[in-house]
C-alpha cells in the first residue's frame, strides 16, 4: 500500500521545534495508515530524526505560510500520492484513517468560519501533482498577490472553486467549536482586568463529540490555554494528553 504523506511547515521563529515533534507524535498516535511525515523547513535544529526533511526552497519575497503553496507544484520533491498540510498548531484528538479515506482524489480543506473568506488551510489534503495552477498562477504575479491578500488561504480559495469541505465535526475551531470562549469579555474593563490575572474565565473548553482535529487560528496558541486561562479563552488540559503521543 502506498503510504500516505503529511506535511508541515516550519518557517523562521513563530514556532520552536517542538512544535514539530508534537505534531508527529500526535500523528504517530493517531494515524494506523502507513505515512511518512514530512517538516519543510530551513531550519532543521531540534527535530526527531524520525522526521523527513525537506528543505525549503527559499523563494525571493516569500515568508511565512505563503510557502505553503510549494506544495502545488508540479513536482513537489518527488513525492506522488495523498498528502494532508497540517498547520503546527493543530490538535489531533482521534484517529485520521478516516480523513485520508474521504473523497481520496478530491481537494479537501476546511470552511472558513469569518465571514468573506471561503477556506482555512490549516488542514488540508489533496493528491500531489494535481492543483498546480495554485503555484503557477501565484508565482508568475506573487508580489502583487501577496500585497491584495492576507495569505496563502485567500489565494486557495480564489483559485479552486470546487473543493470538498471535511464533513461538520471532523475538523473544529478552538475559539468557536469548542465553548472556549468566556461568556462575557467585558469590554476593555474586562481585558484590562484578566491582563492583571483577574476576572479569566473558569472551566475548560469543550470539544464537540467526534472531533478529530483541533485548530487554532491567531491568539490563543495552544501553548497558551495547555495549563491555564488565556484573556477571554478558557483552559484545554486535555491538549497535553495529545502532545504526549
Amino acid at each position: 500500500m502506498e503510504p500516505v504523506h503529511i506535511v508541515c511547515l516550519k518557517w523562521g521563529d513563530k514556532y520552536p521545534a517542538e512544535y514539530v515533534n508534537r505534531l508527529y507524535r500526535m500523528v504517530s498516535k493517531h494515524l494506523t495508515l502507513p505515512f511518512v511525515f514530512h517538516c519543510l523547513t530551513e531550519n532543521t535544529q531540534g527535530l526527531d530524526e524520525a522526521i523527513h526533511v525537506l528543505p525549503l526552497q527559499i523563494e525571493p519575497g516569500l515568508k511565512g505560510w505563503w510557502y505553503k503553496l510549494q506544495l502545488f507544484k508540479d513536482d513537489f520533491y518527488g513525492l506522488s500520492g495523498q498528502v494532508m498540510f497540517l498547520d503546527l498548531d493543530v490538535v489531533i484528538l482521534a484517529n485520521i484513517d478516516a480523513l485520508f479515506q474521504y473523497h481520496p482524489e478530491a481537494f479537501v480543506i476546511i470552511k472558513d468560519l469569518q465571514s468573506g473568506k471561503i477556506y482555512n488551510s490549516s488542514v488540508f489534503k489533496f493528491r500531489l501533482g494535481t492543483q498546480t495552477h495554485i503555484w503557477q498562477r501565484f508565482l508568475a504575479d506573487k508580489t502583487r498577490i501577496m500585497a491584495r491578500m492576507h495569505g496563502d488561504q485567500d489565494w486557495i480559495s480564489e483559485c479552486v472553486n470546487d473543493a470538498v469541505l471535511w464533513p461538520s465535526g471532523w475538523v473544529v475551531s478552538f475559539k468557536k467549536e469548542c465553548n472556549a470562549r468566556a461568556a462575557s469579555s467585558y469590554g476593555y474593563l474586562g481585558k484590562f482586568l484578566r491582563s492583571r490575572g483577574w476576572l479569566l474565565p473558569k472551566g475548560e473548553a469543550e470539544p464537540p463529540a467526534g472531533a478529530k482535529i483541533v485548530y487554532f487560528h491567531g491568539k490563543p496558541d495552544p501553548d497558551d490555554v495547555v495549563n491555564g486561562p488565556y484573556d477571554m479563552w478558557k483552559q484545554a488540559s486535555w491538549i497535553e494528553e495529545q502532545w504526549r503521543g
